[in-house]
Formats: C-alpha cells, structure tokens, sequence
C-alpha cells in the first residue's frame, strides 16, 4: 500500500496519459499508470510508480468523498445488492419528513471509525464516467499489435472501443487479420466459452461481429424459391431459426419483441415468409410496412427511431443471397463499378461522429443538441409509433460535449423539423433555423458518403452479421429479385439486454 499520510492518496487525472498512449500505440498497465489503492476518507493524492518514482499531478480532480462514502458496500443488502441506507415508513412506504433528514447523521460522520478501499478497477471505471472524456473511451483503428507495444509484456489487447474505418470485405474476412470474424462450430462447440467471451469483447469494441457458417436450413422457405444451394443446406440438422435464438442468448438473453414478430423475422422481396400460423397455433407474422421487403436499395441507417430506446442489436443470417445477373451493371457504369446485387453496407457511427466533431464542431453541436422525431405507421397491422432524440446522442460537459453514447439515424423515417418555440411572434430566426440544421446534415451526410467509412461486403450462405444497432449503421445495395427472392432471417436485442452483458464481461462504457 503506498499511502502519502495516513488517510490520503492521489487520483490522478488520466486523460492527458490515455491521449498520449493511444497517439503513440501504447497499452495502458498498472506498470504505465502507477498502482493506487483508495481509502474512502482520502482528500489528497498522489500516484506512485513501480520505479518509486511519484507524480503530482495539477488540476486533479477527485471522486467526491460523499460519493465515496455512499458506495460504501455496508450501504448495500450483499443479496439483493439494493440501498439499505434509504429511509422509509415501513408500514407505508412513505419519505420521511424534511425534520428527519436533516436529524440523520451525516454520511461522513458514520464513517469514522470505519473506512472501505476501493479497488483501482473500480475507482478508474468511475472516474472515467464521471469525467466524461472521449479518450478515456474510444481509440482508432488500427489497434497496436503486441510487437509494437514495447511498454509491457501484456498480450491482451485493449478494451476500449475502437472507431473503425478503412475496412474491407477482405479485411474483414482474413482469419489473421480480422478482429471480428468468428465460425459458428467455433462458438457454440467452446465448452469453456473462451470463444464466446472473444465475441463479446470484439462486439463492444467495434460493433460489429461477423459469424461464418451458421445453418441456414428453415422450413419457413417454401422449396418454389429456393436456389440449389439453398436446398441443399436444408440437409443440416440445426435449423436457422436456432442458431439465430442461440447467438441473441449469448449477446443479450433472448430476442426482444418488436412489432416484427415475437422472435425471428425473414425479410426478403417476396415479402415475410411468416404470414402464417405456425404450428403450435400461435400467429409468428410481424409488420412488413418497411423498405427492407424490396429489392430497391437502402441508405445507411440504424433501425427503430421511432421507439424510445431502439434495439441494441440486430442480428442478420443470409439464407440466400441475391442472385447476380448481366442486367445488374448499366451501360453508363464503369468497370470499377460495383454491381448491385444486395451487397451490404455498414459503417461505425461513433466513428463518423467523431469525424464530424473534428471537421464541424458546430454540426456536430447542432446534431447532438437537436430533438428530432420519427415515425412508423402500419396500417394493417395497426401500428403507429413515434420517438424522438437526437442523431448524436453524446454526454454533456460543463466544456462541451464528451463521449458518444449512441447514433439515432434514418431519413426515411424522420419527420420534418420544428424550430424551438418562440418567445414572441418573431419568425425572423426560423430560417436561421433550418439552414443551419441543412448545413449541419450536409456535413453528415458527407461523411458517410465516403468510401473510406463504408464497409462493402457480398454476404455469402450461411454469414450471420451482428450490428451494435444503437452504434454502426447498415444498408444495402439494390438486386434483381425477378428469379430467386434474396432472403435474410434474424431478430433484435434490447440494448439493456446488451448492456448486461458487457457490464458483466466487465467492460465499462459511457
């Protein structure tokens, strides 16, 4: 224990070392760091490295001592892991009185003669939320391989979340190279479940997981549309609608219930291939009142707006792909010219957030502070949803804007902007207004316009994509669908589902 006094040790503020490390390709370690231990009545600080040596640090802000001390575990049932320390009627539930309050002993006081330390885990996790700095967060592609990290001898790489770009369908599928590239038998045939621990930390970091080999045999297909070699996965013994259930139990417990269906979902130009009783009576049929049931293409965008608090995952299996035809390539297109034939397209939102922040603080300003609100309406299947909130949701500092927390993005499906209600009959500054909101998702759409921020890739029979929905966007080229329907199965994840998971896993997020 390095203690300076009895009762004091610094927390340094970390920011301008996570900075300096990730711009030099260095692993942070409690070697880089220093190692802390934290008593809960602690003012001062001080951090102390392997060497001896110790720092100070200005402008160190600590964790609040009355936040210290209200984390003490003495203040939590060890079962239920809620708040003993709160104060009610216990025959009727109700507060106490302002008189009561201020009558309870204070926290401090009740501390005394007790303290509780405070791991460096823990204190670093909540230092880093509070702080609310993007660095402490986030880092860029490439990530350092261990050679290059030359302070440690830790293989482990880093837990951050990494804002990718430059990504290719070769990239991506390289088994040396890749860092979200899984086999289904892999997975599922791990006792241990090393495997599915790696898929879960490659989803928090990048978002995006691609899982190769997952069955695809469904008897939801009927045979009048199934290619050759969609019949012949109809052989496997594991059906496509399991393996689809299986992965969203490893990422999030089971599949949440959207108005598309209670579980798994088709999507494809022939429209659902679930408007149908299933077998046990129950009716498994969902709403089809979205763009995905064509053939035409689809501009980037995450899905579900227009609720509350969208899907944490959507999880996509290629059952059959479009099939290419000559038709597909037009006259006026060149012979670099990607073909359309239902290829897919992704993009990391944090990334293209982060890229705005940098190009256009004062789009991104605009984009994170401006409430706007969209829309689903089926009329046969009785829907209408509505949601609002930004498309960049990011956390507020008293300096600004910190980490990016989620991207709410469809065109499609947003409705016309509203200017904040005026004070006065002055519409002298709605027109500042718009142009100022236009100029702002220009400079948006700008950036995920780009080749560099786009990943293209042709998914093949039996390729099951994870999307972190509230994260990458998704989207695909246009198809033929006049000889075999492109068919893609799959279900959503709750992002509280989610957040268990990596919570759990350990992994600290904004």
């Amino acid at each position: 224990m390095l203690l300076s006094g009895k009762h004091h040790l610094l927390i340094p503020k970390r920011a301008a070392l996570v900075k300096k490390c990730c711009r030099r390709g260095h692993q942070l370690t409690k070697s880089s760091i220093g190692t802390r231990i934290f008593n809960s009545r602690s003012h001062l600080g001080q951090v102390r490295f392997r060497n001896g040596s110790s720092q100070h640090r200005p402008n160190t802000t600590l964790l609040p001592k009355q936040y210290l001390d209200a984390y003490d575990p003495k203040r939590f049932d060890p079962s239920t892991h809620q708040r003993n320390d709160v104060l009610f009627n216990p025959i009727d539930g109700t507060p106490p009185s302002a008189v009561s309050h201020s009558a309870t002993p204070k926290q401090e006081d009740t501390h005394d003669k007790s303290s509780h330390k405070y791991k460096d885990s823990w204190l670093g996790t909540h230092l880093d939320r509070w702080r609310a700095d993007p660095s402490d967060f986030d880092c860029y592609w490439p990530v350092p391989t261990n050679e290059e990290l030359q302070d440690t001898k830790n293989k482990t790489t880093t837990t951050k979340r990494v804002l990718w770009s430059n990504w290719t369908a070769d990239l991506v599928r390289d088994r040396d190279k890749s860092p979200i590239l899984f086999q289904y038998d892999d997975i599922v045939h791990d006792e241990d479940k090393n495997t599915e621990e790696r898929l879960l930390k490659a989803f928090y970091q990048y978002g995006l997981v691609l899982i190769t080999g997952t069955p695809t045999a469904t008897d939801s297909l009927p045979e009048g549309v199934m290619t050759e070699a969609t019949k012949n996965a109809t052989n496997s013994q594991e059906r496509a609608e399991d393996a689809i259930l299986k992965l969203a139990s490893m990422i999030g417990y089971h599949p949440l219930q959207t108005l598309y269906g209670s579980g798994v979902w088709s999507t494809s130009s022939y429209s659902s291939f679930y408007n149908s009783d299933d077998s046990d009576g129950q009716v498994k049929a969902g709403s089809t009142a979205d763009s995905a049931y064509g053939s035409t293409s689809l501009p980037l965008h995450t899905d579900m707006t227009y609720i509350s608090n969208p899907p944490g995952v959507q999880i996509f299996l290629m059952v059959q792909p479009a099939t290419a035809t000559r038709s597909t390539l037009s006259s006026e297109q060149d012979s670099t010219t990607i073909a359309p034939k239902g290829q897919s397209v992704y993009l990391d939102g944090f990334a293209a957030a982060e890229q705005l922040r940098k190009e256009n603080p004062d789009a991104f300003h605009l984009l994170a502070s401006t409430q706007r609100r969209y829309r689903c309406i089926d009329d046969a299947e009785g829907w209408h949803l509505e949601a609002c909130g930004p498309v960049i949701n990011a956390i507020h500092r008293e300096d600004g804007w910190g980490p990016v927390t989620s991207i709410r993005h469809n065109d499609l499906d947003r409705l016309p902007d509203l200017p904040p209600y005026p004070s006065q009959n002055d519409n002298s500054n709605f027109t500042t207004f718009y142009d100022e909101l236009l100029s702002a998702h220009a400079a948006w759409d700008n950036i995920l316009r780009r080749d560099e921020m786009r990943l293209v890739i042709d998914l093949k029979c039996g390729d099951c994509v994870l999307v972190a929905n509230q994260r990458c966007m998704h989207g695909r080229y246009a198809f033929d669908a006049s000889a075999y329907p492109r068919v893609v199965m799959g279900c959503y994840v709750g992002m509280d589902e989610l957040g268990s998971k990596w919570r759990h896993s350990g992994f600290s997020f904004p």
